[in-house]
């Protein structure tokens, strides 16, 4: 909003100096002895600019099991391949909504796997592939996300894609503890 007022100040601006064939000296003076009210607009467009969009620090799942447990977080781990649309789509409209980077980077250890990777993870003391892993958590669809406790054990899967608006409940449901006590279903009709 502040940057639509700022940019109607500046048009407006130059529109009047074309008009009235205002030279750059005057323009100078004109600068210098603003009225109080726009330099104070012009204050919280510069905080905004500062503001800079959430970021979701994806890591690997040893990094990211090993973090959530010194944290004390949930993990969220992101089962893709490299030729899934609708992972791609779910990076593109999902993750990268700000609500939900709040959420994951408040409550969760954000873990990436391509289930079709032979990059090697370590699982129960063995070291298998990415793939291995996939099958190890029954990932039989892409895009699935399985959340998991801190200490490991698992939670829930999600399979496939969800919008935003479908996301975000299913985070905070997970994120602030509500699936210890009771159903998704009673969660939904408490919110």
């Amino acid at each position: 909003m502040m940057v639509l007022i700022i940019l109607l100040v500046i048009i407006l601006f130059f529109g009047l100096k074309s008009r009235f064939k205002i030279d750059e000296q005057n323009v100078e003076v004109i600068e210098e002895t603003k009225p109080v009210e726009v330099i104070e607009e012009t204050k919280p467009v510069e905080a905004v600019e500062e503001a800079k969009p959430l970021v979701l620090n994806w890591l690997s799942y040893n990094e990211g099991l090993a973090l959530a447990e010194k944290e004390n977080k949930y993990i969220l781990i992101d089962f893709y391949t490299d030729w899934c649309v609708y992972c791609k789509k779910m990076d593109d409209e999902t993750y990268s909504k700000e609500e939900v980077k709040k959420i994951l980077n408040e409550n969760f250890v954000v873990v990436k796997v391509n289930a079709e990777s032979n990059s090697k993870v370590m699982e129960n003391g063995e070291e298998i592939t990415e793939r291995e892993l996939a099958k190890l958590y029954q990932v039989t669809g892409y895009p699935t996300t399985w959340f998991l406790e801190s200490n490991h054990s698992l939670i829930a899967p999600l399979p496939g894609y969800v919008t935003a608006e479908q996301f975000i409940p299913v985070l905070n449901y997970i994120g602030e503890g509500w699936h210890k006590s009771i159903s998704f279903k009673e969660y939904l009709e408490k919110i």
